[in-house]
């Protein structure tokens, strides 16, 4: 299979499979064992390999050890719980452990609290996850468009019809693009969150 065709499939399955709807979390509280079944099978297209777990008990017990996620009740996780383990496992990708307690310290001190007007955590997960569906619908054209970018450039410096040189930039590329996303989340993190914190 040539590399177009496998990145295509990649894309698509990415697309369909890579963000956890909210209509898939259950409404009912689970134990452990379930939200671990659960959670490694929903994200199952980012394991590197069949035996390998996305998500782990110790994992699971390590952010609520570190107050990045609330207690479970009589060790039952509700539907609350599951969206932020999610949240956490998409900030894991680009942020750390510390970070991430920075990034998500005032959703947990809001759900913890007895006085604050609640934040509705399945609304905001939701309307996270739609934005990011529509930001997700044209990154099979934009792939094929950096293909197609890499293929002449090569042709350009005469080195074209060489596999490895266009997967060597495409890997690049794409790198590139996420590093620079990263990067803006990190200044944000960095002026909004931190520094904030710091002056006190």
């Amino acid at each position: 299979m040539r590399y177009e065709e496998f990145i295509r499939d990649v894309v698509e399955k990415y697309v369909d499979k890579g963000l956890i709807n909210i209509d898939l979390l259950p409404d009912m509280e689970i134990y452990m064992d379930q939200v671990e079944t659960f959670m490694n099978r929903k994200l199952s297209i980012y394991k590197k390999d069949e035996k390998d777990k996305v998500i782990t008990k110790t994992m699971i017990g390590n952010y609520v050890k570190h107050k990045m996620l609330p207690r479970p009740i009589n060790k039952k996780y509700s539907k609350d719980h599951l969206i932020i383990l999610s949240l956490i496992f998409y900030l894991k990708r680009t942020f750390q452990m510390e970070e991430i307690e920075k990034i998500l310290d005032p959703l947990i001190t809001n759900y913890n609290s007895e006085f604050d007007d609640k934040i509705d955590l399945t609304n905001l997960y939701e309307g996270i996850v739609k934005v990011q569906e529509e930001e997700l619908l044209p990154l099979g054209q934009n792939v094929t468009s950096i293909i197609e970018k890499c293929k002449y450039s090569l042709k350009e410096t005469g080195l074209s019809d060489d596999d490895m040189l266009e997967l060597f930039m495409l890997i690049m590329i794409l790198s590139m693009k996420a590093d620079a996303h990263k990067f803006l989340a990190h200044k944000l993190l960095q002026e909004y969150i931190l520094k904030p914190k710091q002056k006190k």
